[in-house]
């Protein structure tokens, strides 16, 4: 199995060990999964709200190329902080024949019943960067 993982954090506020993190946690699933490391793409002290992180777009051009099989981040919204973002990301994979796995949050597009757990994890990401903004954070 080809696998990909996208690792982020949101601001200078926060640790670049947040990457190493989230990275430990997937290399854990692969280990417990039988999947070997995935190559990992990745975007430094940039918000979930954007689109134009260069980590998250070279991860799409090779996803979209049919490099992987499998796309693993810790939590689903290190993928997006938007809900909308989200939905089209999920369609894209899809019908690209991919399966993503949150491997902390249990997001896993294999499993019935997904779409639920995509739709409500996408709309409290926005609801947390509704909250940021109000409080000038982001």
């Amino acid at each position: 199995m080809r696998a990909a993982a996208y690792v982020r954090y949101s601001s200078d506020a926060q640790r670049e060990a947040s990457l190493e993190d989230q990275l430990r946690n997937v290399r854990a699933w692969c280990a417990r999964s039988g999947v070997t490391d995935p190559t990992v793409y990745s975007d430094a002290a940039i918000s979930g709200a954007r689109e134009d992180r260069p980590g998250y777009r070279a991860l799409l051009a090779d996803l979209t190329a049919g490099r992987y099989d499998l796309l693993l981040v810790d939590d689903l919204s290190r993928l997006s902080r938007d809900a909308t973002e989200t939905g089209r990301l999920i369609k894209r994979l899809r019908f690209a024949g991919v399966r993503l796995v949150g491997v902390s949050d249990g997001v896993d597009t294999a499993r019935k019943g997904h779409k639920i757990d995509v739709g409500l994890r996408g709309l409290m990401s926005e609801l947390y960067l509704d909250d940021l903004v109000m409080h000038q954070v982001l």
